[in-house]
């Protein structure tokens, strides 16, 4: 195999790393969260103590900040590599599977940063697993059919609770 056939076979996988969860139909394609939004609402909800759920944690980012913030923090990631690296950086429980298959009835705080359209389904999986009480934290976009009780508008963050 000649060096360039190898460049376009690593750039091809990159891509599909990225993208493979969104493809799949079980999520958003690869972006980062932002730690300031995450921080804001673990902050208000008070996290310590807590199981706090990542449903497509990436590389853990948002699971470190949960841990350090003395929660439970328990990780659901579909692409294997984001998983292993997630596993091993953050030492926390983290599960190589589907979000949608994952059980939540122990949540105290989920936390997502999914597509609109995938809000919309996992609004569906809320409101037949979460015990009233718990929270969800959607980072960018709204979750329908959850009680909002609080948003950041500049750190473009929604915190809801289920009744």
């Amino acid at each position: 195999m000649t060096p360039l056939a190898i460049l376009i076979v690593l750039a091809g996988v990159a891509i599909l790393h990225f993208v493979w969860p969104f493809l799949a139909g079980r999520g958003g394609a690869y972006s980062t969260s932002s730690l300031r939004a995450a921080a804001w609402a673990f902050e208000k909800i008070g996290v310590k103590g807590k199981k706090v759920y990542d449903l497509g944690c990436g590389y853990g980012v948002v699971l470190a900040l949960a841990k350090k913030m003395g929660a439970v923090p328990v990780g659901v990631e579909l692409d294997p590599l984001r998983w292993l690296i997630c596993a091993l950086r953050c030492r926390c429980k983290v599960l190589l599977g589907d979000m949608f298959k994952t059980p939540l009835h122990d949540a105290d705080v989920v936390y997502i940063f999914q597509w609109p359209s995938v809000n919309e389904r996992l609004a569906d999986k809320f409101a037949k697993e979460l015990r009233p009480g718990a929270y969800v934290v959607s980072y960018m976009w709204e979750v329908p059919g959850l009680r909002l009780v609080d948003h950041n508008p500049r750190l473009r963050v929604y915190v809801y609770q289920k009744t």
